[in-house]
């Protein structure tokens, strides 16, 4: 007999009979102290009724669900149908009913009464067989759900539950926090304030609940109706715009039932890898957005996440067909529109995008040097999608040559695009060049020939002077090769180099790049400890008092005297002189052992170490070299600051 949807149902009466289950296409529990502090700010704003002197009834939103079918019930759950109570999934509502559960789970823990805590226990949290110890959690996800073990034994606390060895992610975290952010608020009360909370929450938080008994309707698009909860995202919008569509296709030749089992799985997966990492979990618009590039041509290089929410809604509406099928400017006079939806537009969608996503996972989550390295370099949008597109072909046995092949150059293309003067390939094209690759537009044997053609192109040596010698005129802070965005990443490939030919334990390493710092040898502030070493630089000089002042920032800013450190502790250095700096050297990095073998750091050790550098540079890029005058205006900008000749003869 179908259920009639109910309104205004307090607590108690939501939980009568019933075990709910979370399906498991649904994303993760997403609440954070935000929504928390809302909802218990909610309860502790309920007033009472001065006439019925009963607290009054608190909105708390719309619960939607489904029943789960007897044949669909694990066998060990049986009994709970068995003795007239039904399981649901909730199709709607379920950060909220997680939240709830969550702080009853709490509360009845510590609630001072203890003929009472059992009673609680069994109609909210646990139900047990009659004469067995099988126990029944009322609020659980589904038993194939990765989250479920760590749901039971760590939030509800039932240590028989085993957890897997993968635990851990972003939505794992989210329920931990949201069990000890109770606790703390529920620890702070006083007995007294302990029974009026569950008085609260049983008799004045009410619930409209709307069953589904249709199966296709639960693919209608249920916004939440609590305006302070977490809204949808993009991704969860569109899932049930899918699920939507799907429902109505006609059925006397597809099956739906399947198609959105499809839907439903493809976001299983999504959801899986973008919470994968709980240190890093991948933002769900983004994603969308960059997959759909791969798909559509954007106006510009990538879709931005407010034009692929349009986008994406124009693909999979009932007037699809008024829509462009691409963004892009040059289209011609009779430009490409968007098919109708139907089964396969809908079905060729979905199994894409999952089978993208865990590529797209796997690109900033890496253990490939190669690719941490490009991502030190460019970390773009247009650079990731390149990459998970190069994973995906590697991923087949029969393009794993290949695919290494073009990250091997996409590596040498990304130093080289970091040196001043010397790009020779935009960035942004790397999105045009993954979406080719997607559609099979182009080979990967096509794609490393451009980009070997790419490393090919000749080094403009000039260009790239004037683009350095720029960096010491800005206005805004004329500091030379410091105001190089690729300085940290060049010092670093330098100190690799130096640490293959010590073939000792590196010291460094690319893991902890962005804890690197970068250090002035000669220190900006040098009249304290540095003045000798200045003057002997400046005395030699006929130089007005601005020229001056901007000599003493070429040589403090020059590559030479700038390295890396391997810990903050060197940097404590900072003006120190030159003795004690050699003696902090000569147990740092290999560029630190380097400059500390140096007798003295002065004009000559400046030039000298920057002239090796810019060899070593030369040595990364295929067909540069530079001229003894070339490395002069490099390093000193021109003659009139560069240390006198027979410096560099020594």
């Amino acid at each position: 007999m179908a259920r009639t949807n109910e309104s205004d149902l307090r607590l108690n009466e939501l939980f009568g009979s019933k075990a709910f289950r979370i399906p498991n296409y649904q994303r993760g529990y997403a609440w954070g102290e935000r929504q928390w502090n809302d909802l218990w700010e909610d309860i502790w704003d309920i007033e009472v009724d001065n006439v019925t002197e009963e607290y009054r009834r608190h909105y708390t939103g719309t619960i939607a669900l489904q029943e789960i079918n007897r044949n669909s019930v694990p066998q060990e759950e049986l009994w709970f149908v068995d003795e007239g109570d039904r399981f649901f999934d909730v199709v709607d509502g379920q950060q909220r009913l997680t939240t709830i559960v969550i702080l009853l789970h709490e509360l009845i823990k510590v609630y001072p009464i203890t003929e009472e805590r059992s009673a609680l226990m069994k109609r909210y949290i646990y139900r047990k067989k009659e004469s067995a110890e099988t126990k029944l959690c009322l609020f659980s996800y589904k038993k194939e759900d990765k989250n479920r073990q760590f749901l039971l034994n760590k939030i509800f606390e039932d240590v028989s539950e085993i957890l897997p060895n993968d635990h851990v992610n972003v939505y794992t975290n989210n329920l931990l926090l949201a069990k000890n952010w109770f606790k703390d608020k529920i620890n702070a009360l006083s007995d007294g304030e302990k029974k009026d909370l569950l008085i609260r929450l049983q008799t004045a938080l009410a619930f409209d609940t709307k069953y589904i008994t249709d199966n296709l309707s639960v693919q209608a698009v249920f916004e939440t109706m609590n305006n302070r909860g977490k809204p949808l995202t993009i991704l969860e919008k569109l899932k049930n715009r899918l699920l939507f569509l799907a429902a109505k296709l006609p059925n006397d030749h597809v099956d739906i039932l399947l198609l959105s089992k499809k839907i439903n799985d493809a976001w299983r997966i999504i959801y899986d890898c973008l919470g994968k990492n709980p240190n890093n979990m991948l933002d769900e618009d983004e994603f969308l957005s960059a997959h759909l590039t791969l798909i559509r041509k954007p106006t510009d290089y990538v879709f931005s996440e407010q034009v692929a929410e349009k986008k994406v809604f124009e693909m999979f509406c009932n007037r699809s067909t008024n829509y462009l099928l691409d963004y892009s400017r040059s289209q011609g006079d009779n430009p490409a529109h968007e098919t109708k939806v139907d089964y396969e537009k809908i079905e060729n969608y979905v199994l894409d995008i999952a089978a993208f996503v865990p590529y797209w996972y796997e690109v900033v989550n890496s253990d490939d040097v190669r690719i941490k390295k490009l991502l030190l370099q460019n970390s773009s949008k247009e650079m990731r999608l390149l990459l998970a597109e190069l994973l995906m072909f590697k991923a087949s046995s029969e393009e794993v040559s290949l695919a290494d092949s073009c990250i091997d150059l996409l590596l040498k293309i990304g130093f080289r695009n970091s040196i001043l003067g010397l790009n020779v390939l935009d960035e942004r094209t790397y999105a045009s060049r993954a979406r080719e690759l997607h559609q099979h537009e182009i080979a990967l044997s096509e794609l490393c020939l451009d980009f070997q053609t790419k490393l090919e192109m000749p080094c403009n040596v000039d260009a790239m002077i004037g683009q350095f010698d720029y960096l010491f005129e800005y206005l805004r802070g004329n500091k030379g090769f410091h105001r190089w965005g690729g300085l940290k990443f060049f010092l670093m490939e330098y100190e690799c180099y130096l640490k293959e030919q010590k073939g000792d334990f590196e010291h460094v390493s690319w893991d902890n790049f962005n804890e690197i710092n970068i250090e002035h040898i000669m220190p900006q502030s040098y009249e304290a400890n540095w003045e000798k070493e200045m003057e002997n630089y400046l005395g030699e000089k006929v130089l007005t008092e601005d020229e001056r002042n901007r000599a003493q920032k070429i040589i403090i800013n020059t590559l030479g005297n700038l390295t890396i450190l391997k810990d903050a502790k060197n940097s404590a250095l900072q003006n120190d002189s030159w003795n004690k700096k050699q003696g902090r050297y000569e147990t740092g990095s290999f560029s630190e052992q380097e400059i500390s073998k140096e007798q003295n750091w002065d004009k000559k050790s400046i030039w000298k170490r920057g002239c090796k550098m810019l060899d070593f540079m030369a040595n990364m890029v295929d067909g540069l070299s530079f001229s003894e005058e070339q490395k002069k205006k490099l390093l000193f900008v021109s003659d009139k600051y560069f240390i006198e000749e027979e410096s560099s003869k020594e």
